[in-house]
């Protein structure tokens, strides 16, 4: 069996990374032996963290350490760090020790240089970043990104997108109730969710007597919360509009069973954003087996997905009677709400599960490492 090892940089400092290398260990367990590898930051003095912001010094890591560990690697799957000389160095060394072994490189955003380096105490390192990053291609063989570029710092890329553990996410039950609809969004509420447009399509809609009817469900708590809160007491939605505190677990779940649609964001455009989302949310969703409503395109789904409605990304109201003919069109595709929910779920594992994403780096690492 081939090894690998799976190298990370204080990954586990992170719940959403931690859960994430959880995720990617547990594929490729499937066909390798895997080990984990961190390579350890040392508590470092106040002389050692100022030197370390100089373009041609390094910040202190226990390299050394994690090279003694490697046994034969056959591959190294790496989550992306700051590059500077003594990382540039570490792949140098583990080029001349196994010269057969494949470095794969993880890079979860890319460009990222505006999201990494854009506050004005992390310039130092994007200097280092200007002067190894591109010294990178004698070593590293393969980039993972989750863009669509072919090439990054001159280095050949492999092409994926976020995935998450399916099987791990409960799907919905439920059935459909006549003449009614409930949406749902699940978040640590900021800026980019842009629920505001929601709530001020909901005043519109309610404007005149309606006899379908439409409710907004919002757990999470986080700081765009009371502005939502302040809307719906303004336009007299109580009726309409329910908060809820986070919730996890079987509370939630109820809760999913309970609506109709997943919200995911319609804020993008506040933080200056365009592109095609992948957030986990809209893979949790699909997951779980719900039709999405969006303010940005979601990276994985185009026009011929029915079960997903893109609203424009800037501040214009979301049109609930688009909405409603949205959500009576997918009615009238499926058999009930448990079909409905089979086929997102279908969808969910062919395009975001942790297999399906995984399948183009697998591929390559059967063919680059045969012997």
């Amino acid at each position: 069996m081939k090894k690998g090892y799976y190298i990370h940089f204080g990954g586990r400092e992170s719940i959403g990374v931690s859960k994430k290398i959880d995720m990617q260990m547990a594929e490729l367990k499937k066909y390798y032996d895997m080990r984990e590898l961190e390579v350890v930051t040392p508590v470092r003095s106040l002389p050692e963290r100022v030197l370390g912001l100089f373009p041609t010094m390094s910040i202190r890591r226990e390299y050394e350490q994690a090279l003694e560990q490697l046994e034969q690697p056959d591959f190294l799957y790496v989550r992306r760090t700051v590059a500077d000389r003594a990382y540039l160095n570490f792949w140098k060394r583990v080029k001349e020790k196994y010269p057969h072994c494949k470095i794969i490189i993880e890079i979860f955003s890319y460009p990222y240089d505006k999201d990494d380096f854009g506050k004005w105490n992390a310039w130092p390192f994007y200097f280092k970043e200007l002067l190894y990053r591109p010294r990178l291609k004698r070593y590293v063989d393969r980039f993972v990104t989750y863009s669509e570029d072919k090439e990054i710092f001159g280095i050949p890329t492999l092409n994926t997108t976020n995935g998450i553990d399916v099987e791990s996410v409960r799907q919905i039950a439920g059935e459909f109730t006549e003449k009614k609809l409930c949406m749902i969004g699940v978040a640590f509420m900021q800026r980019h969710h842009g629920y505001e447009r929601i709530i001020e399509g909901l005043r519109q809609y309610y404007e005149n007597d309606r006899d379908y009817r439409v409710e907004l469900n919002l757990v999470g708590d986080g700081p765009e919360k009371p502005m939502y809160q302040e809307l719906v007491q303004k336009y007299h939605l109580e009726e309409y509009v329910h908060f809820y505190p986070t919730l996890v677990g079987e509370e939630l779940d109820a809760l999913y069973d309970r609506s109709d649609l997943a919200l995911v964001s319609f804020g993008m455009y506040k933080v200056g954003y365009y592109g095609k989302m992948m957030a986990l949310k809209s893979r949790e969703c699909l997951a779980k087996g719900m039709p999405l409503l969006t303010g940005c395109a979601i990276d994985v789904l185009n026009e011929e997905y029915s079960y997903a409605k893109t609203f424009s990304n800037d501040e214009s109201i979301v049109d609930m009677t688009q909405v409603i003919a949205f959500f009576e069109q997918i009615k009238g595709m499926v058999r009930d709400k448990r079909d409905l929910s089979d086929r997102i779920r279908q969808f969910a594992l062919e395009h975001v599960s942790m297999e399906a994403v995984m399948r183009p780096i697998m591929a390559y690492i059967e063919e680059s490492t045969k012997r």
